[in-house]
């Protein structure tokens, strides 16, 4: 049986990507907070193999390299990792090409079906410090980031009135440009169905997750 291990922050895309490659594998999702801390991800992720049916010989990962959080990981089954460094490449990937990066250098990418207000994650970040330390904070993210790049999933209803407008709040706040790039399911839909080619590291039981074997 084929077990796929998801971070949260890709639910909604798994569940579309499941439904378009004719599949309904079980999923454990990861919560996405874990991102905070590769090593943190990686106790959680060893956590999620403890949680496996007994019958899973495949597990299917839906979800990047993230910062580490796969490096050494080993498993009793076999391993079909995306090569791909997180879960924004993830919806990036649009063709066959191996790349393990399709992000921009300055872009903070939206791809929620609600746009999440970065604006107020500021907020709730910086409620502990004082009004100059924040100010100083915001013109650190500003230089941070000089684009706001909207994915259109196709499931994001990206091109409304009202998705912009909450996107160009954040854009103001920032003093960044928005664009918009094509993304979807389509690295996903491959991974569910078996299509595993070279965008895809394939791990016998007991094989090692290595970063060189990863990112490309």
């Amino acid at each position: 049986m084929k077990v796929i291990i998801a971070c949260s922050s890709l639910r909604d895309y798994v569940d579309y990507a499941q439904s378009r490659a004719g599949t309904n594998h079980p999923v454990i999702y990861l919560n996405k907070l874990y991102h905070r801390d590769p090593d943190e991800m990686r106790e959680h992720i060893q956590e999620a193999f403890q949680k496996l049916p007994a019958d899973t010989d495949t597990v299917l990962i839906a979800m990047g390299y993230c910062g580490g959080s796969w490096e050494g990981i080993s498993a009793r089954q076999t391993l079909v990792i995306p090569k791909i460094d997180d879960c924004v490449s993830v919806l990036l990937q649009t063709d066959d090409i191996v790349k393990s990066n399709l992000k921009q250098p300055d872009h903070l990418y939206v791809r929620e079906k609600r746009p999440e207000s970065f604006k107020g994650i500021f907020e709730r970040m910086t409620t502990q410090v004082d009004e100059a330390t924040k100010e100083q904070y915001h013109k650190d993210w500003q230089k941070l980031y000089n684009m706001m790049t909207i994915i259109d999933t196709g499931i994001n209803d990206c091109r409304s009135d009202a998705y912009r407008r909450a996107v160009q709040e954040d854009a103001d706040w920032l003093d960044a440009g928005i664009e918009y790039v094509n993304g979807g399911t389509y690295l996903l839909e491959k991974l569910f169905r078996g299509d595993w080619d070279d965008q895809f590291l394939v791990l016998q039981p007991g094989e090692t997750v290595r970063r060189e074997d990863v990112l490309v």
